[in-house]
């Protein structure tokens, strides 16, 4: 075969090439120095109770344009700065930490952009499904993912690619089973508001 053949074969075969899906990464979120955030607050007519908690730990698989995952928070972890109240949250009750342990967050499918590009936030919408108190329920949800790749920089932060993820969303605290109390002074809203801001890496373990 000639070389101006060779070379229009090789030039013809580029595109295939470019168009592969890139290969799949696998972030997992288990911040060994436990700075991931994941915060809650609930309204009551005499003051604002907030929560959190620091132990976070899921896996978000990016593969093509589509990312799926799962994140757990142990219910015995959240902290709302009052011994009493946070027995009080783990209760068959509210939370009931004894059957449920586990608050859970599962997607699948969701859609990325074609490409993340390094260090540029993306806003991204879909449905999960939330597992509060052994209740599982699809809720809309929004989430800002920011990829990084690894740098001397990054590193300060943690070894391997990154992916920090921020979400906001609000949980109906009677849908899941979460039994209000009744005085009126101490009824809290019937929602809480959640945020969560965690860093996955492709270097973490579970």
């Amino acid at each position: 075969m000639s070389r101006s053949l060779l070379a229009l074969v090789a030039l013809l075969s580029l595109p295939a090439l470019a168009a592969e899906p890139a290969a799949a990464q696998s972030f997992v979120f288990n911040d060994p120095n436990s700075r991931d955030t994941v915060a809650f607050m609930l309204d009551a007519p005499l003051e604002v109770i907030n929560g959190l908690s620091n132990a976070l730990r899921g896996r978000v698989e990016l593969k093509g344009n589509k990312a799926s995952g799962k994140f757990q928070v142990p219910v015995k972890s959240i902290k709302t700065g009052n011994d009493t109240r946070d027995e009080h949250l783990r209760n068959d009750r509210w939370l009931d930490a004894a059957k449920a342990p586990d608050i859970v967050f599962e997607f699948a499918d969701l859609a990325l952009p074609s490409t993340l590009e390094p260090g540029k936030p993306v806003k991204l919408q879909g449905k999960g499904r939330f597992t509060v108190r052994g209740v599982t329920r699809e809720e809309p949800v929004e989430v800002t993912a920011t990829y990084l790749k690894e740098s001397a920089e990054t590193k300060h932060r943690a070894a391997g690619d990154l992916l920090r993820v921020r979400a906001k969303f609000q949980i109906p605290l009677e849908a899941y089973g979460i039994k209000r109390t009744e005085a009126l002074v101490l009824k809290v809203g019937e929602t809480a508001e959640v945020s969560v801001d965690a860093w996955g890496s492709t270097q973490f373990k579970l």
